[in-house]
């Protein structure tokens, strides 16, 4: 004889299966999730629905956690994750699954950092398959500009790339800024005219002095004048140096760039200092000193 069982009892099962993959699944897309946000997005998402309210919601997240299929992380491990917090009382969400695969990355980079058995551009391949859901550390990052003096120019490129992704799209950066600023205004002449590749490499490198709002930018832009032989170099230089990256030091210099083009004209070098006036001419775009018309120099 089949039992019968309450109606409210298998409701209330269908009900916590559906929380708990509705939960797991939010955690796994978005890896790391503050408890808090995880909450309120509970509550937004379900709001005037029965069973959702914050104290329930509490007390079916803390079954998640010590059945194991959620896990806890506050400080001082958030920075292993890349989580960089200045409440230190925040904690955040994950999964067991996730924290297994950031352990494999760690222990696979830890090889680059020694020059282990493994070859260093096999293991930036690997970490590249998981770079939505891995996130380099501060201190690793450190470790990818301490290689920025390596001979092979494929780890080199890698190297850059990775770091611009960082610096510029991701916000994290390395401690070791003056070191970084000492490789980035290094390779800048090296790759200067070396191939169609490092010169977009040249630009990325631009763009992390931008980040940094450092002075070398007008030098550099001052080095590059010399490259105008090439006819294509005259847009190409122009977006170098015209951009929301290296816009702040450009109007930094804006009379030191006047002058520039008022000597340049003098020696008879007119090319170079349109070059100049339409760097300067896209900053002020961005700063919105003027319309999108261009004027004749």
């Amino acid at each position: 004889m089949i039992a019968n069982l309450p109606t409210n009892d298998v409701n209330n099962q269908e009900y916590d299966v559906d929380f708990d993959v509705e939960v797991l699944n939010y955690v796994y897309d978005n890896c790391f999730v503050r408890r808090r946000q995880l909450i309120d997005y509970l509550l937004e998402l379900h709001k005037d629905k029965r069973g959702f309210k914050r104290p329930s919601i509490e007390r079916k997240l803390q079954r998640l956690t010590k059945n194991g299929k959620l896990v806890i992380i506050k400080h001082p491990e958030l920075e292993d994750y890349s989580i960089y917090e200045e409440d230190n009382r925040a904690s955040y969400l994950s999964l067991p699954e996730i924290i297994d695969d950031n352990k494999y990355l760690d222990e696979l980079f830890s090889h680059f950092e020694l020059n282990g058995e493994y070859d260093k551009n096999s293991i930036l391949n690997e970490i590249d398959l998981h770079q939505e859901r891995y996130s380099f550390t501060r201190k690793q990052l450190d470790v990818l500009v301490d290689n920025l003096n390596t001979n092979d120019d494929k780890l080199l490129l890698h190297l850059i790339r990775i770091l611009q992704h960082y610096i510029i799209d991701r916000g994290i950066t390395p401690t070791k800024k003056e070191e970084l600023l000492k490789f980035v205004n290094c390779l800048l002449g090296k790759f200067a005219g070396k191939s169609k590749t490092h010169e977009g490499y040249r630009r990325g490198l631009l763009f992390i002095l931008g980040h940094y709002n450092d002075d070398s930018i007008i030098d550099w832009l001052k080095y590059d004048l010399n490259r105008l032989d090439v006819p294509a170099n005259f847009d190409n230089i122009k977006e170098d140096y015209g951009n929301h990256y290296t816009a702040r030091v450009i109007n930094r210099h804006k009379l030191e760039l006047f002058k520039l083009i008022n000597d340049l004209k003098k020696a008879g070098k007119e090319e170079e200092a349109r070059l100049v006036y339409n760097v300067k001419h896209e900053v002020a775009k961005l700063f919105g000193h003027i319309k999108e018309k261009e004027y004749d120099f």
